[in-house]
C-alpha cells in the first residue's frame, strides 16, 4: 500500500460539532428511518450515515470533494474503505468472504460520493451544470455523474414549507437518458430535504427520502 493512502488511513479525527437529521426513507412499500451526520474536524468534513449496524462515513476536503469513504456492516460482514490518491480510488477491506484490493480509475473531474450532501454547494453556487465520480460500492467501479440545475420551488414535507433548489442527476453522457433523480436542497443553508428515483431502469421500485422533524 503506498504511503500516502496509509496515512489517509490513519488520519486523526479531532471532532469539533456534530449535526444530526433524521430522515424517512422509503422503498417501494418498505419504509424505515436513519440519520445523517456532518461533523467538523479541524481539516475534513465528516457526513455519516447510520442504519441498524450500518455506518458509512464520507471524508470530505473543505472543498466538498470526497478524500475517503468507508463502509461497514456488521450483519453482512462489510469493512471497505476507499481512498483517493490522484486520479485513483484504492478500494480495500472485505466484503463478506471476499478480501477487496482494487484500484479504480477517474479522470479531473471531483470524486462526491454521497450526493445528498456533495452536492449542497453546487445547488447554492453558480455553476448550472457538473460532472463527478462516485464509486459503486457493490461493483467496486467507479461512474461519472452529472447534475444540473431543475428549478428553484417550494415543497410541503410533513405540514412544513420549504424554499428549495431541485438537482436533477444522472449518469453521464449517452447514459442520461436511462435514468435520473433528483434532489432538494434548501435554499437558505443548502441542507438536504428530499430525493426521489427510481432504484434503477423505468419500471423498477422508487425511493423517496425525506428529512423529519426533531421531536
Amino acid at each position: 500500500m503506498k504511503k500516502g493512502l496509509l496515512f489517509v488511513l490513519l488520519l486523526p479525527i479531532l471532532l469539533f460539532s456534530e449535526i444530526t437529521n433524521d430522515y424517512k426513507i422509503a422503498i417501494g412499500e418498505d419504509i424505515y428511518y436513519s440519520s445523517f451526520s456532518t461533523a467538523i474536524t479541524d481539516s475534513l468534513i465528516l457526513y455519516i450515515y447510520r442504519h441498524e449496524a450500518e455506518e458509512q462515513i464520507n471524508y470530505y476536503n473543505l472543498d466538498g470533494t470526497t478524500q475517503k469513504f468507508t463502509y461497514k456492516d456488521s450483519i453482512n460482514n462489510i469493512d471497505l474503505s476507499a481512498i483517493k490518491d490522484g486520479k485513483s480510488i484504492t478500494v480495500i477491506g472485505n466484503a463478506a468472504d471476499n478480501i477487496i484490493d482494487k484500484t479504480i480509475k477517474i479522470d479531473e473531474n471531483p470524486w462526491k460520493q454521497s450526493m445528498s450532501y456533495s452536492l449542497s454547494e453546487f445547488a447554492l453556487g453558480e455553476s448550472e451544470k457538473i460532472e463527478f465520480w462516485i464509486v459503486r460500492m457493490d461493483k467496486f467501479k467507479s461512474v461519472k455523474m452529472q447534475a444540473e440545475k431543475d428549478n428553484i420551488e417550494d415543497i410541503t414535507i410533513n405540514g412544513k414549507l420549504f424554499h428549495t433548489v431541485k438537482v436533477k442527476i444522472s449518469s453521464a453522457g449517452v447514459l442520461s437518458k436511462l435514468w435520473h433523480g433528483y434532489y432538494w436542497y434548501q435554499v437558505s443553508d443548502g441542507l438536504f430535504l428530499r430525493y426521489e428515483g427510481l432504484n434503477g431502469l423505468p419500471g423498477s421500485t422508487k425511493t423517496i427520502i425525506e428529512i423529519q422533524e426533531k421531536e
